[in-house]
């Protein structure tokens, strides 16, 4: 379980990171401070739709949901509300880069819109992993058998996190300091 646990929780972690980092982005953009670069969000999208929407999110469906839905029903609610998050993941991805591709001709407005979307994009996947780590997890902890976790560990172990796993590449590393930098510019436009 602990294995099982650490990963999830890293995983976690690093996506939190990314979300705080495209969160980090809204005010500046909607004070005029940055633009919208594709080059950043091409590959912070691709990083989320990569690693979050093709690995991460259906290990969780089919290892962790799964498990949990046969050992107690006092998550189902949650469970299809959180899958349901995973299946309209891709989705906001295409919505995001429909937006962000609006932003090119520098139309404030459309700009705005972004920011709004972007914002609006963070704060439900923040509050996803919220519940992930706050209700799903402490819940599994309780009510799974060592089994259980076992072909969960397994699961989780058999792909690794492209920008922040070892032998990483750091592109989105790079984000994250450039989100630093906006957060301290642009106080109160972290999560």
């Amino acid at each position: 379980m602990a294995s099982a646990v650490r990963i999830l929780l890293a995983e976690h972690e690093s996506l939190g990171g990314v979300v705080r980092a495209l969160h980090g982005y809204v005010e500046p953009l909607r004070a005029g401070l940055a633009k919208p670069s594709p080059t950043v969000f091409a590959t912070v999208f691709s990083y989320i739709e990569t690693f979050a929407d093709r690995f991460h999110h259906p290990k969780e469906d089919e290892f962790l949901f799964s498990a949990l839905r046969g050992r107690t029903d006092r998550a189902d609610a949650v469970l299809l509300g959180l899958q349901h998050e995973h299946a309209a993941g891709p989705e906001e991805l295409v919505s995001l880069r429909e937006a962000l591709a609006r932003t090119q001709g520098g139309d404030p407005a459309a700009i705005a819109a972004f920011a709004d979307q972007l914002e609006g994009y963070a704060r439900a996947q923040a509050e996803h992993i919220r519940v992930e780590n706050r209700f799903v997890i402490p819940l599994a902890k309780e009510v799974l058998l060592p089994s259980d976790w076992e072909r969960i560990d397994q699961a989780f172990r058999e792909h690794r996190d492209p920008f922040f796993g070892p032998g990483a590449d750091g592109t989105v590393r790079d984000l994250l300091a450039t989100e630093s930098h906006w957060s301290r510019r642009a106080p109160g436009a972290g999560i």
